[in-house]
């Protein structure tokens, strides 16, 4: 069988080509990839490689995708050929302290797809573990299914925040996960959320997923600007978002005291936080690292209508238009928020 696949070859540069079959494990199913989304970090890849492994190359990337069930190996009984199926794109080893605690997104033999060494799912067929593999109903769409994973980061961010019905909540950035975790605040029914960003075209995007107000804080001070609308004292809660040092170390000053911030970015580099101001407010710094058991959660708020998930999407791609996804993702950025690729459809 031919296993088609967008293979980088060096920075910018894909090739779409033939790549041999994944092999069956037991324990483990091959699906037929329908669908996989364009994260930031595959565009990172594809832009400037990874230094740690320059030897990485040829390197098929990609880890949000769904797609159909093709054959089961010995050991499952939970999926068949022909289910449809949404994808936890991570691999852990279930016997560390961190597993045996439920926390398998920290697993120290992690092997997440489409990280240096592990071959992502931007080809048409893949292997995974069953278990990592969950159906999707009937009125929830593979290009859906694809998109429960980027989903999954701000439901956890949500989720682990603590963050209840009655509280007010500050999303900073409105990229993918920025609009991902407006969406989960939604469904778990806040009905306070102010998204802020620098560009007006995502910020209208935020008003149409959810947030109840937006601020564009282009060539203004972002602290006075939120703090406008929370009578000088700021929001019980902010997520942070955007991946930014700036924005990093404002929720500090924008947090209410006593309140949370959830650091949801992942902001590169040394990063200076007013730790007197954090306990002078006694705040609660929590960070987020992917998720751990929230796709259930995810596919269950698709499929109920909460949360209409397909919005993100800016673009789809045919799997041979590879590299043109990319490169809009690059020259496009603005307006960007996810690009997908057909590998195989519904």
């Amino acid at each position: 069988m031919v296993n088609k696949a967008a293979v980088v070859m060096e920075n910018r540069k894909i090739e779409i080509m033939d790549t041999p079959m994944p092999e069956m494990k037991p324990g483990y199913v091959k699906v037929k990839v329908g669908y996989c989304g364009v994260c930031g970090s595959d565009v990172h890849f594809y832009s400037f490689g990874e230094p740690d492994f320059p030897d990485v190359y040829p390197f098929i990337i990609g880890h949000e995708f769904a797609g159909t069930v093709v054959e089961v190996a010995d050991g499952v009984k939970d999926l068949k050929v022909g289910d449809r199926v949404c994808v936890e794109p991570g691999t852990f080893c279930g016997k560390c302290e961190w597993c045996k605690k439920g926390k398998y997104n920290l697993c120290k033999e992690m092997e997440f797809l489409s990280a240096p060494r592990t071959k992502g799912a931007m080809r048409e067929y893949i292997t995974h573990p069953a278990e990592l593999c969950f159906k999707l109903p009937d009125n929830v769409s593979t290009m859906e299914g694809a998109l429960v994973e980027p989903l999954a980061v701000g439901m956890n961010a949500v989720v682990r925040s603590g963050i209840h019905v009655g509280d007010s909540a500050v999303v900073l950035g409105t990229g993918c996960i920025g609009l991902v975790t407006i969406m989960s605040l939604k469904a778990a029914g806040i009905t306070d959320i102010t998204a802020v960003d620098l560009y007006d075209i995502r910020l209208e995007k935020a008003l149409e997923v959810g947030a109840t107000r937006v601020i564009n804080t282009t060539d203004k001070d972002s602290v006075a600007e939120v703090l406008k609308y929370y009578d000088g004292i700021g929001p019980d809660f902010v997520f942070e978002t955007a991946g930014s040092r700036y924005t990093a170390e404002a929720a500090v000053y924008i947090c209410k005291k006593g309140g949370v911030i959830m650091q949801v970015g992942n902001v590169v580099g040394k990063t200076s936080l007013n730790l007197q101001k954090m306990c002078d407010k006694e705040l609660t710094l929590m960070t987020n690292f992917r998720y751990r058991n929230v796709y259930p959660t995810c596919v269950e708020a698709i499929a109920a209508g909460r949360i209409n998930v397909k919005d993100i999407v800016s673009k789809v791609y045919p799997l041979d238009d590879a590299m043109e996804a990319f490169e809009d993702c690059i020259s496009k950025r603005q307006l960007m928020v996810k690009a997908v690729l057909k590998i195989s459809g519904d």
